[in-house]
């Protein structure tokens, strides 16, 4: 058995997310001494190096990416069925678990949606909100085991999940992103970018469940738009996609991120609107709905071109 702790694991997944010491110990409330010993005693227990430092901070090795996508689902569980556990003994109040995409924060086509929420938790006090966010996969386990009443994804994560129903709430732009020093991303629009020259390129996606039929998908959505990549390739999250794109190593068809850690080293290029451009949905388990969850699914507006916050 590895001689690693849960303290370890929280530390490492913490410096994997901030790719920087000092951030990473400010959130775990620890010096930065601490973390970097923890991580220490992580990698020694483990008898793998997980991060190598850079000019700008610290990067992943292949086996710190490896290790972190697939140490933060199982985290992410533990977490949840703990809160859970203590929720049944210590609820005094009606609660609606939400659960959305990682990318919620990280995106301005949310806008709308993200006021009309705060308002409901202003005019409900009574109500408390637990609001988390999820990686694709780990958004339809929340879902499918009961961690969230409600989820909000893009309409082709939790479409196939029976006994649900669902709600469009509004849509979310397409781009075409690349690192900001790759040189088609000099032009100042799409339409000065030779898409002859996006034919050497790899482009990157997350997976959901079938690797093989979502690489279909891609290369059936980049073919609507013109775009004949030499290879579609997989990012293991969210947080994986935006550091391959930052790095160079290829590009992606997927939304619009200022906000996201790194922008600053990603051109977007917004894409023509389509029908294919995803529809952000409330999703909620038929037949597992409360009194309170209908009422909150109630205030969302039927309106979901409406609610979009770009011209489509």
């Amino acid at each position: 058995m590895y001689n690693i702790t849960f303290q370890q694991i929280e530390t490492f997944l913490t410096v994997a997310e901030h790719l920087n010491l000092s951030d990473a110990a400010e959130t775990l409330f620890l010096s930065q001494s601490s973390v970097s010993k923890t991580i220490r005693r992580f990698e020694d227990g483990l008898g793998l190096v997980l991060f190598e430092r850079k000019n700008r901070g610290l990067a992943l090795t292949k086996e710190g990416e490896d290790l972190y996508s697939k140490l933060r689902i199982h985290y992410s569980d533990i977490c949840k069925d703990i809160q859970i556990t203590k929720d049944l003994k210590t609820k005094t109040h009606q609660v609606i678990r939400i659960g959305y995409p990682s990318t919620y924060d990280s995106s301005e086509d949310y806008d709308k949606l993200k006021q009309i929420i705060n308002d409901y938790a202003n005019k409900h006090p009574e109500i408390e909100l637990n609001e988390d966010l999820f990686d694709f996969r780990e958004l339809r386990q929340a879902l499918t085991f009961g961690y969230v009443d409600i989820a909000f994804s893009p309409d082709f994560i939790l479409n196939d999940i029976p006994d649900i129903s669902q709600k469009k709430v509004l849509r979310s732009r397409s781009c075409l992103a690349m690192s900001a020093k790759h040189p088609l991303a000099m032009a100042n629009s799409l339409k000065e970018i030779d898409f002859e020259e996006l034919k050497k390129e790899v482009f990157y996606t997350v997976p959901l469940n079938n690797e093989l039929n979502n690489k279909k998908e891609a290369f059936r959505r980049l073919e609507k738009y013109g775009i004949r990549p030499c290879d579609v390739q997989f990012a293991s999250n969210f947080q994986s996609l935006l550091r391959v794109i930052r790095r160079g190593r290829g590009m992606s068809l997927c939304g619009y991120f200022p906000n996201a850690p790194g922008h600053e080293e990603i051109k977007y290029f917004t894409l023509p609107p389509s029908d294919d451009d995803p529809i952000l949905m409330a999703t909620w388990k038929t037949n597992s709905i409360t009194k309170e969850v209908r009422n909150f699914i109630e205030i969302l507006p039927d309106d979901p071109e409406g609610m979009t916050v770009f011209k489509h």
